[in-house]
């Protein structure tokens, strides 16, 4: 409105509206619903774009659109609202910030439309609505005419630091049709009125300096670099990669190094911006100062001359990628994880919840751990949370804290079983489920931004240590039939890898009656879990041990109590796949009440279904993510069980994570129940074969590749189901085409009755894929058989 004024100095005439309470992208335009009898134009303010509107708005018209959706091919979809389309352009599906497993298209909304009047009708007033998430389901809903126009030229969501660098970085280079003030020079360098430019400058384009600007005498600009009018660069700076505000000053022998300075900026001598950096309006920053990459100034600060900036003063804006991947938080401890970075962490996390809640926190034995723990707590209880100390146990555990114990949430470290110089940090929300995507966004977005909670002393989070074992213990065991299993007089071999496991499970099998042998029990900082190969042949061991004793099962625990590996009485180790068949068909056989699904993962071998359809269930495919199974099937009231097929296995009833202790437990009560030894019911499951193939594909091109394949397989007929990535079914089972979430490549997973035919099928989609992504970057297919059951 300060810029713009009433639009007379640009021709135009512009009024304004102002929302009172946020009232979403709908709804902020129904709000100016008295101003709009017309088709009108909706494009959201963050946008920088070169398409012809006027196309658009005659494409609307040609189709007699209610509302028409532009749409662009981006590289990357993560963060856009993905729009899937028929041929003839009607929207057929939206998908809101997909994971990599939902990108079945690379073209997204880009935030412009073309809207009738009468679209203003299905939004609520005075309501925070949604065009995406709201008017254009509701739209498909009533048969709307609602359109989708790809669109060539150039769009760009300047959201973020990195996109706002960006973007005048293409503007500088022609990649957007815009208008840039001043004459152009041979050495694309654009120059306004009135520039001092002294003797001894060097300028690498691209780069723009705008109209009274002065540049000192040997002062090097490496572009791409933006100097606007009337500011400053003074004598032997250095600025690359950087854009610099109206009346800014640069002082002598100054660096800047991908840096964003705003307006009326003094930058004294000497000093130094590192990589993406951002100083606010009206900032000094003293002589001989250094603010490290990624550090930000909030407006009217002041950083003293010679200050080191570790971190971002009072306020920081998102410029780096997300604290979560797929598999959780995961950092180098006292390098990525240091103390002042996990205090950071537990105030962000703490933000999100009430003041007053309450964290249950534990930990494993390792050292990095407790450091860890204990930096989380301060920062928690610096947010006005309260702390639950549960101290060491295993990660079912902390869940069942989070949901039983009135707690707001739980948090768990534990040394990374990839690395031991790293370790993982898991948080759950307070039903003891791992966090959901957007409130993993939530605690990003108060950490990047610094938005700490900072409560008064009387507030700050009091902390109380008390243990939920024995209560855990008990609800495990109000859950199965005490004794059937006594009567049975099972025998159990336990390898527990020195894993908490050790100080809980032995009391569950001691008061079902169970003979159990331990291996490797113990815990504490003298005990270390097994490399690989220490694990594997361990596994060799137990069930050699299992056979020698005549247990009826053997069994192995990972460090955080999670997964279970299991070898049947003959000694035979089960594969996954096997074990959680097993139960499948021993649970469903047991079950008595309504509950009667089963959740896999679409990576789970085809002949499950088939198992589980045979013991009169129905299996369910969820997303390949550990975190998405979990939640599925703590989702669903008819889940009967859940499992990732890699050892986790989820008992809805019980809790809402991989729980390997209770696995145990119930394995044990079933083989009592069913009266069937587990070799038995292994040698029962149908047969086939899993193979799986890993491709590269650079980042730019999975959307790409994900939207060729899609249109190339529908218009073969294929079946496809694209709850996670593209599965194709076949007669004799399946292909998954799945885009990993955390790196550059694409799985291709093939589960069919002959292996031939699976390693036929396997060559072909890793080709498709390769040519898909138009040969860049492919390598040879990397074929690994993960099962022949």
């Amino acid at each position: 409105r300060n810029h713009f004024g009433d639009g007379s100095d640009l021709g135009m005439h512009i009024e304004y509206v102002t929302e009172d309470l946020p009232l979403g992208t709908a709804g902020s335009v129904r709000n100016a619903a008295h101003l709009l009898d017309d088709t009108f134009l909706v494009i959201s303010g963050d946008a920088l774009t070169d398409f012809d509107l006027s196309r658009v708005v005659a494409h609307h018209r040609e189709r007699a659109a209610h509302a028409t959706i532009v749409l662009a091919s981006v590289a990357n979809p993560l963060e856009y609202g993905v729009i899937v389309t028929e041929s003839d352009g009607s929207v057929r599906r939206f998908i809101e910030k997909p994971s990599w497993g939902e990108v079945i298209s690379d073209q997204v909304n880009t935030g412009i439309y073309v809207v009738e009047p009468a679209v203003l009708g299905l939004i609520p007033q005075a309501v925070s609505f949604d065009w995406a998430q709201d008017v254009f389901p509701a739209m498909l809903q009533r048969e709307q005419a609602l359109i989708g126009l790809v669109m060539e030229g150039y769009w760009q969501d300047v959201g973020t630091i990195t996109a706002y660098l960006q973007a005048n970085w293409d503007a500088l280079e022609g990649r957007v049709r815009c208008d840039i003030p001043g004459r152009r020079n041979q050495d694309g360098v654009w120059i306004g009125e009135g520039v001092d430019i002294a003797a001894g400058v060097r300028i690498e384009g691209p780069a723009f300096i705008g109209d009274e600007a002065r540049i000192g005498a040997g002062a090097f600009l490496n572009g791409p670099v933006v100097v606007e009018r009337y500011a400053t660069v003074d004598v032997l700076a250095k600025v690359s990669n950087s854009v610099i505000g109206q009346h800014s000053y640069i002082g002598e022998r100054a660096r800047l190094r991908q840096a964003l300075v705003c307006r009326n900026v003094t930058v004294k001598n000497m000093t130094m911006l590192e990589e993406n950096t951002v100083v606010a309006d009206d900032c000094i920053v003293g002589e001989g100062a250094r603010l490290l990459p990624g550090v930000k100034l909030w407006p009217n600060k002041e950083v003293q001359a010679g200050s080191t900036v570790y971190e971002s003063v009072i306020w920081a804006d998102d410029w780096k990628q997300g604290l979560f991947s797929s598999h959780g938080l995961t950092g180098l401890v006292n390098v990525e994880l240091t103390p002042e970075f996990c205090s950071r962490l537990g105030a962000a996390f703490a933000g999100t919840l009430a003041k007053g809640a309450t964290v249950a926190i534990t930990r494993d034995v390792a050292r990095g751990s407790r450091m860890i723990k204990r930096a989380m707590i301060s920062g928690i209880a610096a947010s006005g949370a309260r702390v639950r100390d549960l101290s060491e146990l295993p990660v079912p555990i902390t869940q069942f804290a989070a949901r039983a114990e009135d707690c707001a949430a739980g948090v768990h470290i534990l040394e990374s079983p990839l690395d031991r110089r790293s370790a993982d940090i898991r948080f759950f929300d307070g039903l003891g489920l791992p966090l959901a995507k957007p409130a993993e966004r939530k605690v990003e977005n108060l950490f990047f931004r610094e938005d700490f909670r900072r409560v008064a002393v009387h507030e700050i989070g009091d902390i109380e240590y008390r243990s939920p074992q024995d209560r855990y213990i008990q609800h495990v065991l109000d859950g199965v039939d005490h004794e059937a299993v006594r009567a049975a007089g099972l025998r159990v071999v336990v390898d527990y890898d020195y894993s908490a496991a050790s100080i809980v499970l032995p009391d569950l099998l001691s008061r079902l009656g169970v003979t159990a042998i331990p291996l490797h029990q113990g815990f504490g900082e003298q005990f270390e879990s097994r490399t690989k190969d220490r694990w594997e042949a361990g596994l060799k061991e137990m069930a050699l041990i299992t056979r020698t004793l005549h247990a009826d099962l053997g069994c192995a625990i990972n460090v955080s109590a999670e997964r279970l590996w299991v070898a049947d009485g003959t000694g035979r180790n089960l594969s996954d796949a096997e074990l959680f068949g097993c139960l499948c068909v021993m649970a469903l056989s047991a079950a008595k009440g309504d509950e009667r699904v089963v959740m896999a993962p679409a990576t789970a071998p085809h002949w499950l279904a088939g198992a589980v359809s045979g013991a009169g269930g129905s299996l369910v495919s969820t997303r390949v993510d550990p975190a998405a199974v979990v939640r599925a099937a703590a989702m669903s009231p008819s889940a009967l069980l859940a499992g990732d097929v890699r050892g986790g296995v989820v008992w809805p009833r019980h809790l809402g994570g991989f729980d390997a202790m209770a696995t145990v437990v119930h394995l044990l009560e079933l083989l009592a129940l069913t009266g069937r030894a587990l070799a038995a019911v292994r040698s029962h499951l149908p047969r086939g074969v899993l193979v799986q193939a890993t491709e590269f594909c650079p980042w730019e091109a999975k959307g790409t590749v994900m939207r060729r394949l899609v249109e190339e397989l529908q218009s073969a007929g294929a079946r496809l189901d694209l709850v996670d990535g593209i599965k194709v079914h076949l007669d004799d089972g399946f292909v998954l085409v799945l885009p990993d979430a955390d790196t550059p490549n694409y799985h291709v997973v093939v589960s069919v009755d002959d292996e031939p035919r699976a390693r036929s099928l396997l060559a072909e989609y890793a080709q498709r894929v390769r040519e898909a992504q138009r040969g860049e970057g492919a390598e040879p297919a990397r074929a690994a058989i993960l099962e022949k059951a």
